[in-house]
């Protein structure tokens, strides 16, 4: 069908003769915005991680983790980036590697085929599919990196397996990259002591002054310069606060306008923090953290 991916020789549970549909959109980076703020120095940072066994990209919502990760793909050369976008869905084991076979399939059309017929058969994953999947990456075209989005979605049942591969990941042959809003349970502790971990953080990912003043340059926004440093200051350089301001001072005629857009503690970023975090937490979080945002409702 149009617009979705069947993944052949695999199986939610143990019926053999099921097939695993995904749509397309989850095996592509995300979509450039016009107003995109290259980073060459963290696309650097990006690139240094290919000799080292996993690559960690770990920061808040709005922080610019995908569009970074995004960024970076568009400027490498073709055919040797794959992409995998994580949802809910992805909290079941066997959908998660199978959508990880299949997002490898971009850079190499037979990756996979006995871990997929192995999950298939066994209807669990195993040791024995772990590592097919290690020897199949070990085969990857010279430079390969592998982009997991949004790993946090799916990290509660994929962890373990995850842990088991990233131990034999053939760092000489392709990179890891899993991207997410918390660290992925992977020993990170481990990885980082024996020098095998390349890690961004939300300290990276926040935007500089001079970046700040960049991004709402794209945008069409000019500040004079204690505005934006009070700007900058307020938001952080939170990428998602910057945005917001942005959209509110672009074509503003009224100091009232202006205030309000520099005033990121607003109802606007209020909502964005409702939406993509709060509602995402526990229950008991969410009823806490409910106190400190203004116009949500209590229960």
């Amino acid at each position: 069908m149009a617009g979705e991916v069947v993944a052949q020789g695999s199986t939610m549970g143990r019926d053999a003769t099921q097939r695993v549909r995904f749509a397309l959109t989850k095996f592509r980076p995300t979509s450039l915005p016009v107003t995109l703020l290259t980073r060459p120095a963290l696309h650097g940072r990006l690139e240094a991680g290919a000799s080292q066994r996993l690559t960690v990209v770990v920061g808040s919502a709005g922080a610019g983790k995908s569009v970074l990760l995004s960024s970076w793909a568009a400027t490498r050369k073709d055919g040797v980036t794959s992409w995998l976008s994580c949802d809910e869905a992805d909290a079941d084991s066997l959908r998660f590697w199978t959508g990880f076979i299949e997002a490898s399939r971009a850079v190499a059309p037979g990756f996979g085929a006995d871990a997929a017929d192995l999950l298939a058969m066994d209807g669990a994953m195993s040791a024995d599919v772990t590592a097919s999947i290690a020897n199949d990456a070990a085969k990857l075209p010279a430079g390969s990196v592998i982009v997991v989005d949004d790993f946090h979605a799916a990290a509660a049942a994929a962890a373990r397996d995850m842990t088991d591969l990233v131990e034999r990941w053939p760092a000489s042959t392709a990179q890891l990259v899993l991207a997410g809003r918390a660290d992925p349970p992977l020993r990170l502790h481990r990885l980082r002591l024996s020098g095998d971990l390349c890690e961004l953080r939300d300290r990276d990912l926040h935007l500089s002054l001079a970046e700040s003043g960049a991004l709402l340059s794209n945008f069409g926004v000019q500040l004079a310069a204690g505005e934006l440093a009070l700007l900058h200051q307020r938001s952080e350089g939170w990428v998602a606060a910057l945005q917001m301001a942005a959209l509110t001072l672009r074509g503003a005629r009224d100091p009232g306008q202006v205030a309000r857009a520099l005033d990121v503690r607003s109802h606007a970023i209020a909502e964005y923090f409702i939406g993509e975090v709060l509602e995402q937490q526990p229950p008991e979080v969410t009823l806490h953290a409910g106190n400190l945002c203004p116009g949500r409702a209590d229960g």
